[in-house]
């Protein structure tokens, strides 16, 4: 029983020595002649341009409408202020 474990072993090694021989020896492939195939694992890939671009014309947006409303409150309260002059004439002040 010890002999064939130990000449199960040794032949083991031996295939496993040939093997890694027949590996080395081997020349790589060039690059053209490999197949992949891509997995992801987690969320994809996203390029960090994508959303400032995305957002720059949002926050475009935001600011013209920022402004056009600035613009119509400080029309309003130019108008308001010319009432409040104008409403009882010059004495009415």
């Amino acid at each position: 029983m010890k002999g064939t474990l130990k000449a199960m072993i040794a032949k083991g090694m031996a295939a496993g020595l040939v093997a890694g021989a027949l590996m080395l020896a081997v020349p790589a492939k060039a690059d053209a002649q490999q197949f992949a195939v891509g997995v992801t694992v987690g969320r994809p890939v996203v390029y960090p341009d994508y959303y400032a671009r995305r957002a720059y014309y949002e926050r475009l947006r935001i600011e013209e409408a920022r402004r056009a409303e600035i613009a119509r409150h400080e029309a309003r309260v130019r108008h308001e202020e010319w009432l409040r002059a104008h409403r009882y004439g010059y004495y009415g002040r």
